[in-house]
């Protein structure tokens, strides 16, 4: 059985800011962390999603919008994304 966890709502740097998001140990066991219900998300978002993927390189990004796929491909980043 898969372990997936799934984000929602916003993913900018006001809520990381606030701690909306759970601390980088969270994802430990995640082996899916599914986008699909992420509204908005801004550089800050990306790079929190990336620091994650660097940490566990084994945790997929999954059900990626085409917005985020567009936002990490100006960063350079979208191998760390599943299409």
């Amino acid at each position: 059985m898969s372990n997936s966890m799934l984000l929602e709502q916003d993913l900018l740097l006001a809520n990381l800011s606030e701690q909306t998001y759970p601390a980088l140990d969270t994802y430990k066991a995640v082996e899916n962390l599914d986008l699909s219900q992420l509204n908005n998300v801004d550089s800050a978002g990306v790079a929190y999603l990336v620091q994650i993927k660097t940490q566990y390189p084994a945790l997929q990004l999954v059900n990626v919008s085409a917005k985020l796929l567009v936002l990490a491909e100006l960063y350079g980043v979208e191998n760390f994304f599943e299409k």
